[in-house]
């Protein structure tokens, strides 16, 4: 473990299972502020990092995202 890691501060956590990936949300604090970070692991892993200052502003961007991605979804489930 490095020091940044120790350094952190661990808020919240949670993860969902998707087919083969596996999502965790995870609210954290360091030395630069309070963030969300979203990571994927599906083979490897790939994460985003949104500052919370900001995270209002993201929800409503997703939320617009996915309200579209809604429309491709048949009453089954399937894309």
């Amino acid at each position: 473990m490095d020091r940044l890691e120790k350094d952190e501060k661990e808020h919240a956590s949670k993860h969902v299972d998707i087919e083969s990936k596996r999502f965790f949300f995870d609210v954290k604090e360091n030395h630069k502020g309070k963030y969300l970070r979203i990571t994927e692991l599906s083979g490897g892993r790939s994460c985003i990092v949104i500052p919370l200052g900001g995270i209002n502003l993201f929800k409503e961007r997703l939320g617009e995202v996915i309200q579209e991605a809604e429309k491709l979804i048949d009453t089954n489930g399937s894309i």
